[in-house]
């Protein structure tokens, strides 16, 4: 959807671990992930070693880059985590560091959808800042941006049981605190969900993924 070249810059806002942009880096002529957890930066560092990728600790809402720097920005499932008074600064800030015509690419998760939104809510309810990030895109169609592209998709992710779950959890969302008082709630809530012929859990969700042209 971004439609990436080996001639893109790309900046990745709320990169975490860096796993995705390490990937679009083997595309793109140079591209650059921020987060504003100085322990998943320097995760991220350990990591991937891409000549053409930088990491770095900055905030959405005070990007450290020159106006026009990039020809794409994204926030994967990140917006959300901005603080909400923040949120359409962040997305101001994106317009600023994109070239002429640049592509901004949003994908947040949608409230309380699938079993993993079942879950979520018992130990992370995220209900404000999630619908704090829509409405900051939507504010911002029109005037800085316009709308390409919008679009609803599904995510699965499989796990083996509760343990797994919470590995995930703890190593890619430091962020989302387990109550351990919740802890059976949660086991009950996996044991409804769809398993594989493995007998995996799946925990899916929907995302909404936006994208938008700098105007």
């Amino acid at each position: 959807m971004l439609a990436i070249d080996d001639t893109s810059t790309i900046l990745d806002v709320g990169c975490g671990d860096g796993e995705k942009i390490s990937y679009l880096a083997q595309h793109v002529q140079w591209s650059v992930g921020i987060d504003p957890d100085k322990n998943l930066i320097q995760t991220a560092k350990k990591k991937y070693s891409n000549s053409n990728l930088m990491f770095q600790v900055a905030q959405a809402e005070s990007l450290c880059f020159s106006d026009s720097s990039f020809v794409s920005v994204m926030f994967n499932e990140s917006l959300h985590h901005v603080p909400v008074d923040k949120q359409r600064e962040a997305l101001k800030e994106s317009y600023r560091v994109l070239q002429p015509e640049g592509r901004l690419l949003i994908t947040e998760p949608i409230y309380c959808s699938g079993s993993l939104g079942q879950i979520l809510e018992l130990y992370n309810d995220e209900k404000n800042q999630k619908q704090g990030a829509i409405k900051a895109i939507k504010s911002v169609i029109n005037s800085e941006f316009a709308l390409s592209v919008k679009k609803e998709i599904l995510i699965e992710y499989h796990f083996k049981g509760f343990n797994d779950l919470y590995e995930f959890y703890r190593n890619s969302k430091p962020y989302a605190k387990w109550n351990e008082d919740k802890k059976q709630d949660i086991m009950d809530r996996l044991e409804k969900c769809k398993r594989t012929l493995e007998g995996d859990f799946v925990i899916d969700y929907s995302a909404s993924v936006w994208l938008l042209r700098k105007k």
